[in-house]
């Protein structure tokens, strides 16, 4: 059986493919589990200068978290989930989301943890929760707000629509759009540029970025009151209902419970 996620090294460069194309590359707890663990290798390894994420294939970056598992795997996806993103969030090597076709969910917040964002102009970007009944975890809310402002946020989390490259790039949320043929080469490009740098300034200097622009902290309190109402919304009737209708291919009924 083929891995879930794959790793590619050339050079100074490590490409890890999220190979699940049969569910548009939605990651499941085994694939962000391993994900997680390859992001950690590459950095104790201290060969690679930048990682790249992308499809396995040239259709789709990747459609979010896995919701076709059930419940009780959808729990402990939600954990590795976790997991997966604080490797990345903490990861000093520089990281570039090479975008093929859609960015969902949490395929979008990881994209948003890259330190850049090369796409493709047939790419679109989205967090649909609200028409499943759910809500975006809220650090992911923090990072997306943060990258784009509010107003970008506004429109494109609590309307659940896709939106286009050039939206995601007028908004801030990508660095270069490019066409389907040309995004591979743009993107390798950048990434040799990065790797020929010093890899000690360039680690340096990304931990400096990153702590400059740390938002202040949440109290305990607030950050207690956000999980409480992120839960109770992704535990609710509507949550289980807009999963089901979404499986079965049907509009949702939702009833506000």
């Amino acid at each position: 059986m083929e891995k879930e996620i794959l790793r590619e090294d050339k050079g100074y460069i490590s490409t890890l493919l999220f190979n699940r194309p049969e569910k548009r590359n939605a990651l499941n707890a085994d694939a962000l589990l391993l994900m997680g663990d390859l992001v950690e290798k590459i950095e104790e390894e201290k060969k690679s200068r930048v990682i790249i994420l992308r499809g396995s294939n040239e259709k789709i970056f990747s459609s979010g978290v896995d919701l076709s598992e059930g419940e009780k795997s959808f729990v402990k996806t939600i954990k590795a989930l976790e997991y997966c993103l604080d490797k990345l969030i903490n990861c000093p090597i520089p990281i570039i989301s090479m975008i093929y076709g859609h960015a969902i969910g949490a395929g979008l917040d990881i994209s948003t943890i890259s330190d850049f964002r090369i796409v493709e102009k047939k790419a679109k970007f989205g967090a649909p929760l609200v028409k499943l009944g759910r809500t975006y975890y809220f650090t992911a809310i923090e990072r997306l707000t943060r990258l784009i402002g509010p107003a970008a946020a506004n429109e494109v989390l609590l309307t659940g629509k896709l939106m286009d490259a050039q939206w995601a790039y007028k908004s801030g949320l990508v660095h270069q759009v490019v066409s389907h043929e040309e995004l591979k080469e743009v993107t390798y490009a950048l990434a040799d540029e990065i790797a020929s740098a010093a890899p000690l300034a360039l680690k340096a200097t990304k931990i400096t970025i990153k702590k400059l622009s740390e938002p202040r902290p949440l109290s305990p309190d607030v950050e207690k009151y956000l999980q409480n109402i992120v839960d109770e919304v992704n535990k609710s009737q509507d949550a289980k209902e807009g999963v089901r209708a979404m499986l079965e291919k049907r509009k949702p009924s939702f009833i506000g419970a």
